[in-house]
């Protein structure tokens, strides 16, 4: 088998086992808290560790990759990751199992940050879009399977068991990716690590994760929030002034010259954004809008990835030959059409429509994903490779963390000024439930829609170019 297929199986495997963790700590949630014996805001932490401290790391051991390698450093990751599910299926705390989640997100990110370098690095790249294609499906099917294995692991075996029982699936990963990945580029030469950079960068997306995620919930005025929001943009403002006055910074600012770069980048955010405000909203809409069981509305909500997961390596693929403009633009358009038709959904919407209109936003986001993170990866120089591969694994986090905290924000003032306003017409209890909870949902869905039509105009500002970045 070719080498380059060799890998990709390997680096599958690492996207499959992470992305599983996602799509199925949203089902053993709820599980550890009556387990522990915890609030929800408590209970949440075991599943917000997870992107805060992955996203904060992630450019950081890009830049690591530059002293150990990537071989290293994947394997490395393998292994704290394997530590902290050890640790996690024997917590007696939620203490203890934050903590331990803590680990294991700090292997997740040591894999996350360069799995896209070293999958760009292995293909030649005329084959590079493909190549993300497939990774893009893998990514899907995890989160797909993540919810089914965790449900069947609680049912069976009990909560631990969703950790422990991919342990010997991460060592397989692991002795695989030692024999067939190349160690690939060191410069441990006079490469130094930029730890003040790291550490600055850490503490600011902590800041601006916290603010987003908890906004909501504490306050958008109260005292902690504003003040954790402007600690976050003073320490993103310092990051920005030390990397550019740093030899060898964390991520290297002159990258940022290019149009195509930042457009494509806007373009990832505004994506995420748009699509989590759906994953958030649509279960309020189907289960307390419509009244569908929470069993059904877990099937519903397969829709939208499995058309991701159909499209992604099509447009990945597609990629190589067409380029990445029309393919992108052509994600956001049927993105921007399913959320302006989930807009226009009500209470008398049928089942069949509420599935049309997901396959449309799952397109969307199949036919972009994968050529976007193309441009994002070939608009950079191939000395930056690791970088960029870590910036689209921040972006995306950025994107999701921004995404939940203008949905639920939208959702809760549209569902609560629906409700005042319905009471006063006279609308049975009942039925103000139902209703207000549609309203919420089409705001969040009219609020998507702008932001994804804001995608669309940028990207018309992009261009073509045709990057030819050696792996």
């Amino acid at each position: 088998m070719p080498y380059k297929w060799m890998v990709m199986i390997v680096v599958s495997m690492g996207t499959l086992l992470s992305t599983i963790d996602m799509g199925g700590m949203r089902v053993i949630l709820p599980i550890l808290e009556q387990f522990f014996k915890t609030s929800p805001d408590v209970v949440v932490w075991a599943s917000l560790i997870w992107v805060l401290v992955g996203s904060s790391l992630m450019l950081s051991m890009a830049r690591i990759v530059a002293i150990v390698g990537r071989k290293k450093l994947y394997l490395s990751g393998l292994v704290i990751f394997t530590v902290g599910l050890a640790l996690c299926s024997i917590s007696q705390s939620i203490m203890q199992l934050v903590l331990s989640r803590f680990l294991q997100s700090v292997g997740a990110a040591m894999t996350i940050a360069i799995e896209y370098a070293i999958v760009t690095a292995s293909f030649p790249s005329d084959e590079r879009g493909k190549a993300l294609g497939i990774m893009g499906a893998v990514a899907g099917l995890g989160l797909l399977a993540g919810p089914a294995l965790s449900g069947y692991c609680i049912d069976l075996l009990g909560w631990r068991s969703f950790f422990y029982i991919r342990i010997p699936f991460v060592v397989i990963t692991a002795i695989m990716a030692q024999v067939v990945i190349k160690g690939g580029p060191t410069k441990k030469n006079g490469v130094k690590f930029d730890l003040p950079g790291a550490i600055i960068f850490f503490f600011a997306f902590s800041s601006l994760y916290f603010t987003l995620t908890q906004g909501s919930r504490l306050g958008w005025g109260s005292p902690l929030i504003i003040s954790i929001a402007c600690a976050a943009v003073v320490l993103l403002i310092a990051f920005v002034i030390i990397e550019k006055r740093t030899s060898q910074p964390v991520l290297d600012m002159r990258i940022f010259r290019n149009r195509i770069l930042n457009i494509a980048i806007i373009g990832h955010i505004v994506l995420y954004i748009s699509t989590n405000a759906v994953s958030f909203a649509l279960p309020f809409f189907l289960i307390d809008g419509q009244g569908y069981s929470a069993s059904a509305a877990g099937l519903l909500l397969v829709t939208i990835p499995a058309t991701t997961l159909v499209f992604s390596p099509l447009s990945g693929k597609l990629s190589d030959t067409l380029g990445t403009f029309a393919l992108c633009m052509g994600g956001l358009i049927l993105l921007s059409l399913g959320l302006w038709l989930s807009y226009r959904m009500t209470i008398d919407t049928s089942l069949i429509a509420v599935i049309f209109y997901s396959i449309f936003i799952g397109a969307g986001m199949g036919f972009f994903t994968a050529p976007n993170t193309s441009a994002i990866i070939g608009a950079v120089p191939a000395e930056s490779l690791d970088s960029a591969s870590a910036m689209a694994g921040t972006l995306r986090h950025i994107g999701m963390a921004i995404g939940l905290a203008v949905s639920g924000s939208v959702f809760t003032v549209g569902r609560s000024s629906s409700v005042s306003r319905l009471a006063l017409e006279g609308i049975h209890e009942n039925m103000i439930a139902k209703l207000s909870t549609i309203d919420g949902f089409q705001d969040t869905m009219l609020v998507a829609l702008f932001i994804g039509a804001a995608g669309i105009i940028a990207s018309l500002f992009r261009g073509e170019r045709r990057n030819r970045q050696a792996g």
